[in-house]
């Protein structure tokens, strides 16, 4: 049961407001950051750099003067020596790409995020500068299919990004789960595929309560209580094939998610 009315409405005030002040800010970073660097600095260099900009400015936002969502690593980010790393996790809510910046910290990654939000002014435009993987989407009659075309040129970009060994930060079931009580949705093949070819690793990661944040489907935001835990990282170059490492990448974040205290506690209620 969410809060009282009033306070679901002051706290989307609230958090709109940092979100807006902290997006503004990270632009500015961002733009004179390019300015300052751009006669001995490469393009690649400026886009990571402005990526840590924008999580950091985001991370104090909507974490660190934020009290009414309460974040709690049960499990932190393994320490992996792998160049080529992928960071995968279940969807909730809007609020999970600002929730997750605590989990991933101190490194930063890039972002899979809808065309729509690079639309957005000042944020969307940070998100432009960091260079954040772009997923097209057609118009909403067609539902989630994407634009035809704009896929492969996406993972292309997000291969490179790995060869280098510039983290991605993937939400595998590619949408927002409606009804969190009843698991995880289906995973996407894509980057599961590119990670077997790219032998890279993938850390597994359980996120739980964000739908408590910024329920979907709703304008308002509330205060709530979120958990992380961050599993064991699994080598790509272990399976034989995607769908292999993709229903093992499912299995793991499912069992993560159900050690989480409000899960246990969803179970319970079933039970009795």
């Amino acid at each position: 049961m969410g809060s009282p009315l009033i306070i679901r409405l002051f706290v989307t005030i609230y958090v709109i407001l940092c979100l807006a002040l902290s997006w503004i800010l990270a632009w500015i970073l961002q733009v004179l950051l390019m300015i300052v660097t751009y006669p001995f600095k490469s393009r690649a260099w400026q886009q990571d750099q402005c990526g840590y900009i924008f999580r950091y400015v985001n991370f104090i936002s909507t974490d660190v003067v934020n009290p009414f969502w309460k974040v709690n690593i049960l499990r932190p980010m393994p320490e992996v020596r792998s160049r080529k790393l992928l960071v995968m996790m279940n969807h909730l809510s809007s609020a999970d790409p600002f929730i997750m910046i605590r989990a991933i910290l101190p490194h930063d990654a890039s972002w899979v995020a809808k065309d729509d939000l690079f639309r957005v002014p000042f944020g969307g435009w940070c998100l432009h500068n960091a260079d954040d993987l772009k997923v097209c989407f057609k118009d909403k009659r067609a539902g989630f299919e994407t634009v035809k075309g704009t896929v492969g040129v996406m993972m292309e970009v997000a291969r490179a990004k790995l060869r280098r060994g510039r983290r991605l930060a993937i939400f595998p079931e590619g949408i927002r789960n409606r009804n969190p009580a009843g698991g995880l949705l289906p995973f996407r093949l894509g980057f599961f595929t590119l990670a077997v070819e790219e032998d890279a690793t993938i850390v597994p990661v359980a996120i739980s309560g964000t739908e408590n944040c910024w329920p979907r489907g709703s304008p308002l935001m509330d205060r709530a209580d979120v958990y992380v835990s961050c599993g064991d990282p699994i080598e790509a170059g272990q399976f034989e094939t995607a769908e292999q490492l993709r229903d093992r990448v499912w299995a793991a974040i499912t069992e993560l998610r159900e050690k989480h205290p409000d899960i246990k506690g969803l179970q319970a209620k079933k039970e009795d």
